[in-house]
């Protein structure tokens, strides 16, 4: 688990873009395709740096995830276990006026939730499920 970190969340129209940069980025992360339209950059200790999605496939309703009758609740940023290939099972997205959210799996279910200012990361065991990004 990291300190809270500043993070920048952006939406060109245009393009489709949806994009989750943190003060933390820089040249030294490494890049993790997930899916054909969504990226994420990691440092050597499992930091998100970035996340970026292009086109993905829009939602025209919103995922209403479900807690586990045992959640984890924190505060802070997620480190994601880069020894194991991360993968995605799908790359959808839910845009409202003043947020999105990337949803990075099938499942609906939850068991810990980490919010960290304008982020919201829902997981479920190690897997992340959504992440939920207010605009800057």
């Amino acid at each position: 688990m990291q300190q809270d970190l500043k993070s920048e969340v952006t939406y060109i129209d245009e393009v489709k873009n949806f994009d989750i940069v943190t003060e933390k980025m820089n040249d030294d992360f490494y890049t993790y395709p997930l899916g054909t339209n969504m990226m994420m950059w990691l440092d050597d200790d499992g930091l998100i740096g970035e996340i970026e999605c292009i086109f993905p496939e829009q939602l025209d309703r919103e995922v209403f995830l479900i807690k586990k009758q045992e959640i984890l609740m924190q505060n802070g940023f997620p480190l994601i276990n880069t020894e194991v290939p991360v993968e995605v099972s799908i790359a959808k997205v839910f845009k409202r006026k003043d947020y999105f959210t990337l949803y990075f799996s099938k499942l609906e279910t939850y068991n810990k939730e980490i919010v960290a200012t304008i982020l919201t990361f829902y997981v479920n065991d190690n897997e992340l499920v959504a992440v939920k990004a207010e605009l800057s």
